[in-house]
């Protein structure tokens, strides 16, 4: 049976701004836009099923 899983990675992305703040709120406005990094470590304990609900499993299993 297909189940759909999700985990976490960690890693970097280069921001130019002068303060972690301006750099944070770039990211958060730019998200969409900003490359994932190539460098990127699994979070430990982060693999969990996608959903607790198994007709959403379902669901996303036909896809």
């Amino acid at each position: 049976m297909k189940v759909a899983v999700t985990w976490e990675m960690c890693g970097f992305v280069e921001i130019d701004a002068p303060t972690m703040e301006e750099a944070m709120a770039y990211f958060n406005e730019n998200s969409d836009d900003i490359l994932l990094p190539d460098d990127g470590e699994y979070v430990d304990g982060s693999f969990v099923l996608s959903s607790d609900e198994p007709e959403f499993l379902k669901v996303l299993a036909e896809l």
